[in-house]
């Protein structure tokens, strides 16, 4: 990692972090004591992600509705093994990053084993500063590839920083 990037490590934009590690950098949010939302990038892919306190099982996939200001959509919820972490990777990308555009809030509502739905909610306050920053980063200094998930192709959920418009 660059001296650059060392001095940077915890930037923050109003309700966002970047964060950087020696493999990658991340931008997110917390939305209460066991949840964040965020973009995860290493090497030249990048993804969305929700994090809670349940665990989930590699590969297993389940819908998720997901509401923004002035929109609301049904993606997808994917469990993935990256690097020894549970990510619970949010699809289609681009879905997720219309929504981060467009500012205010997001909620997440995701249908549980017992029949109910687990909801959260975060702030996009600062999340399009953050999200550029942690792109911008991330082309200008391409990390080592993430660690094979299976099957060997990219991780589901991600996008080639080539193919994001922001």
């Amino acid at each position: 990692m660059s001296p650059q990037l060392l001095a940077q490590q915890g930037l923050k934009f109003d309700d966002w972090q970047v964060q950087y590690t020696p493999n990658s950098i991340e931008a997110f949010t917390v939305g209460g004591p066991n949840s964040s939302f965020g973009m995860y990038c290493s090497s030249d892919q990048c993804m969305f992600y929700l994090h809670d306190a349940l665990l989930c099982q590699p590969g297993s996939k389940s819908p998720v509705l997901m509401s923004g200001i002035n929109s609301t959509a049904a993606i997808g919820l994917q469990c993935a093994q990256v690097g020894g972490v549970l990510f619970q990777i949010l699809e289609p990308f681009n879905s997720v990053l219309d929504v981060l555009k467009a500012g205010g809030f997001v909620g997440f509502a995701v249908p549980l084993q017992n029949g109910t739905f687990g909801f959260s909610r975060f702030s996009l306050k600062g999340a399009p500063e953050a999200i550029k920053k942690t792109l911008q980063e991330s082309i200008n200094n391409k990390k080592p590839p993430m660690p094979e998930v299976t099957p060997p192709k990219s991780i589901p959920g991600t996008q080639r920083l080539k193919e994001i418009l922001i």
